[in-house]
């Protein structure tokens, strides 16, 4: 009875030996304990990154204020602070050469609209638009005129008002 009793400590104890041995159990939490440590370490990277860049987004809405408000106070004529004035008044000087620009473009739209030969154009892009286009083919901006009753709910194409079926795909359209 006691061989068979050192047999079985024995081969309990071996069997211990194999778990904790290098490739056994303990390898394994220890691999497993690293990992976990690896992705709270890239997780806490990801957050603090997150953060960052929460804060930077912050800092320069508050730039954009103080900003606006120096180039408000400027207009005033109420700014006291010397070293900011000639920012201001090169943001009011680049404020009325944007608006002269959008008169300019506002102006050769209307040349060119005018200049155009008969026939449907695309309001957005210019480009002449075939008879029964209800889409633009070249920007996709909707055609001027084109009455529309929505989109196929089977293959979203777009559908004149009136339709009772899809021109692409025949699916009847829900009213």
């Amino acid at each position: 009875m006691s061989d068979l009793l050192s047999t079985f400590r024995r081969r309990a104890q071996e069997l211990i030996d194999a778990i904790n041995g290098s490739g056994g159990l303990r390898a394994t939490v220890d691999g497993l304990r690293r990992q976990m440590a690896e992705s709270d370490r890239r997780r806490t990277i990801q957050k603090a990154r997150s953060d960052l860049r929460s804060m930077d987004r912050q800092i320069d809405e508050m730039i954009t204020a103080v900003g606006v408000q120096a180039v408000g106070l400027h207009r005033a004529g109420r700014l006291t602070a010397p070293e900011l004035a000639p920012l201001a008044a090169h943001v009011i000087e680049l404020q009325s050469a944007v608006e002269q620009q959008r008169q300019a473009l506002t102006a050769l739209e209307a040349a060119a609209a005018q200049e155009r030969p008969e026939g449907r154009h695309c309001a957005q892009c210019g480009h002449e638009l075939p008879a029964q286009a209800t889409f633009c083919p070249t920007c996709g901006a909707a055609a001027p005129g084109a009455e529309q009753a929505g989109f196929c709910s089977a293959c979203g194409t777009a559908l004149r008002a009136g339709a009772k079926f899809c021109p692409r795909c025949g699916q009847g359209v829900l009213r």
